[in-house]
C-alpha cells in the first residue's frame, strides 16, 4: 500500500467521522440503539455492567463482527471518559460466549489529538485497532479469539523514517515479515522485502498456544533455485522450530517431501539440508536489514561480520547417519571455532509420514561463549534454513532449493530471520481468559 496514500486515507477518515460525531462522541443510550440490530436488551445491558459504573463516557469507535470464527456476532468499542485528562481511549473486546457477551480484552490507548484517532474494525474474522502514535506514524494491531486465547494475528505500521516512508507488516500465524522502504527522492530507489522468521524460545519454556512457534517454508517465492521443477509444498517443503540453552541452539525441521534420495557416494548428489547464519545480534528487524548513514538509511547488502553455512548430510535413515558435509565462513574459524564443529549433532528419522531433522549447534561456533542475549532483550540474527531436493539423482540439474526468503547469498539484508526470545519477554500477544480462573482453583487446593 502507498504510503502517501494510507496517510490521506486516515486523515479523511478523521474528517469525516468527525463530522459524524461533531467532536463529542456517541452517548449510551444512542449506542444502544444501534446495537439493539445485533444483540437482544439482555445482552446489550449485561455488555453495560462491565464498563464503568458511575462514570460519564461517550463511545467514540465500534463495529460487530464475528472475530472468534464461530459465526455469532462480536462487539468492539471504545469509550472515552467525559473529564479525563489524560488522553485515553479505553478499547472494549466482548465474544459472544454460549449466548453471552464476555469481555475478554480492555486496554487504554493513547491519542495525540483527538480520540477518533483510535479506530476499531471487525473483518476477516480479526478485530483491528488502529492508532496514531504520533505525526505521520500509525500502527494496526489485528486480533482473533480462538478457544479461550486472544492472540495477536497481525501487526502492520506506517511512518516516515528518515525522508523515507516506511511499511512494515508481520503476519503472526505464517511467521512472515513485510518490510516496504519507499523514497520521497526519485534519486533513491525502493526497496520491498519478504521473509519467515523462526522464534526461538528458552527450552524450558511452555509456549502456549497463541504465540508464534512452526514456520512453515513453502511458498513459490522462496524457492530461490529449481522452481521450475518444484510442484508444490507435497514435492518438497519444511516447518523449522527452534529452541535454546546457554550453549546451544536447537532446531527440530520436520521434512515433507514425496521421493527421498540419500547421497550414496562422495560425488553422488542427494537431498540435503543447509543452514546460514548472518550471526550478528540486532535489537531489531530493521537495523538487521537497514543502517543509518547521516539521514540516509541503506540497505545492508555487505556483512558487517561472520557468514556462515553449516551443510548436512542427510544419511540414508539405515546405517548411513547424518554428517557435516562442511562449515564455512566468510572470516577464518579460530581454534575454538573449529573444535565447536565436533559438538554439532545431527539425528534424522522418519515421523508420521515426515522426515525429522534434529540440530544442535553450540554458540561457541559463531563465537560466542554463551547465548548472545544482554539485558534480557530479544535478538534478531539473519538466518536461512535451505532444503535442497533431489528427485533424480541422475539429473543433478533438476534439484529445487526451498527456503524462507528470496535469499541471495552475498547480502544480508535478503536474509530470513531467527529471533531469539528470552524469557518474560512477549514476542507477540497472547491471553488465556481462563488463566485466573485456572489460578484461582490452583491456590483453593493449596498450591
Amino acid at each position: 500500500m502507498n504510503v502517501r496514500f494510507l496517510l490521506l486515507f486516515f486523515l479523511f477518515l478523521l474528517l469525516s467521522i468527525s463530522e459524524l460525531y461533531s467532536q463529542s462522541g456517541m452517548t449510551i443510550p444512542e449506542f444502544k440503539v444501534k446495537l439493539e440490530k445485533y444483540f437482544n436488551t439482555e445482552m446489550i445491558e449485561d455488555v453495560f455492567r462491565k464498563v464503568p459504573q458511575n462514570t460519564k463516557f461517550a463511545i467514540w469507535g465500534w463495529d460487530v463482527g464475528d472475530f472468534s470464527s464461530d459465526n455469532y456476532p462480536d462487539l468492539a468499542f471504545s469509550i472515552k471518559i467525559i473529564g479525563e485528562s489524560k488522553k485515553n481511549t479505553y478499547v472494549y473486546l466482548f465474544v459472544d460466549i454460549d449466548g453471552y457477551l464476555e469481555l475478554i480484552y480492555v486496554e487504554p490507548f493513547e491519542y495525540v489529538e483527538l480520540p477518533l484517532e483510535i479506530g476499531i474494525t471487525i473483518n476477516n474474522n480479526k478485530c483491528s485497532i488502529t492508532q496514531k502514535k504520533k505525526k505521520d506514524f500509525w500502527a494496526i494491531k489485528s486480533y482473533s479469539f480462538d478457544n479461550g486465547v486472544l492472540f495477536l494475528v497481525e501487526e502492520y505500521v506506517s511512518q516516515q523514517y528518515f525522508g523515507y516512508g516506511l511499511e512494515s507488516k508481520i503476519n503472526y500465524l505464517a511467521n512472515e515479515c513485510n518490510i516496504k522502504l519507499e523514497s520521497f527522492s526519485k534519486d533513491q530507489t525502493d526497496n520491498n522485502l519478504n521473509y519467515l522468521f523462526v522464534p526461538s524460545y528458552p527450552r524450558n519454556r511452555y509456549v502456549y498456544k497463541g504465540y508464534p512457534i512452526k514456520t512453515k517454508a513453502s511458498k513459490v517465492d522462496f524457492v530461490i533455485k529449481g522452481s521450475y521443477y518444484w510442484r508444490g509444498e507435497n514435492d518438497a517443503s519444511y516447518e523449522i522450530k527452534s529452541s535454546f540453552d546457554q550453549n546451544y541452539l536447537y532446531f527440530t525441521i520436520e521434512i515433507l517431501d514425496d521421493i527421498f534420495v540419500s547421497k550414496e557416494c562422495e560425488k553422488c548428489i542427494g537431498d540435503k539440508f543447509l543452514l546460514w547464519f548472518d550471526f550478528q545480534p540486532f535489537p531489531n528487524s530493521l537495523k538487521r536489514i537497514f543502517k543509518q548513514a547521516g539521514n540516509q538509511l541503506l540497505v545492508r547488502n555487505k556483512p558487517d561480520g561472520g557468514i556462515f553455512k553449516i551443510e548436512i548430510a542427510l544419511g540414508n535413515l539405515l546405517d548411513k547417519q547424518p554428517y557435516i558435509e562442511s562449515v564455512n565462513s566468510n572470516e577464518p574459524l579460530d581454534n575454538l571455532q573449529i573444535k565447536a564443529i565436533e559438538k554439532i549433532k545431527l539425528i534424522f528419522t522418519t515421523q508420521e509420514g515426515k522426515y525429522v531433522l534434529k540440530v544442535r549447534l553450540p554458540f561457541s561456533l559463531f563465537g560466542y561463549e554463551r547465548v548472545p542475549i544482554e539485558n534480557d532483550e530479544t535478538v534478531y540474527i539473519g538466518f536461512n534454513a535451505i532444503y535442497v531436493d533431489v528427485d533424480n539423482e541422475f539429473r543433478p540439474d533438476e534439484i529445487s532449493y526451498i527456503t524462507n526468503s528470496e535469499f541471495d547469498e552475498t547480502k544480508p539484508s535478503t536474509f530470513g530471520e531467527l529471533i531469539l526470545i528470552p524469557d518474560f519477554q512477549k514476542f507477540s500477544f497472547a491471553k488465556n481468559i481462563y488463566v485466573e480462573n485456572f489460578l484461582q482453583v490452583l491456590e483453593d487446593f493449596g498450591f
